[in-house]
């Protein structure tokens, strides 16, 4: 079992490039995911990367069965 990296919110800007109240925008809106925790909003590094992968759904959906058999 494999542990995902977790990101803060200013971590997430740094590695999109963007400033930090974007990202906070970008979550209430809906665009990135994250969980709020103690006060603060946490990111999955993976789901970050995969957000901004240039892979079609297609292949996204082709790699998510093989991982599942």
């Amino acid at each position: 079992m494999s542990t995902d990296e977790i990101l803060t919110a200013s971590q997430v800007a740094s590695l999109l490039q963007m400033h930090p109240r974007t990202i906070y925008k970008l979550v209430k809106s809906g665009v990135i995911p994250a969980k709020k925790f103690e006060g603060g909003w946490r990111f999955s590094k993976q789901d970050i990367l995969q957000m901004i992968s240039p892979v079609t759904p297609a292949a996204r959906l082709q790699s998510e069965d093989l991982e599942g058999r």
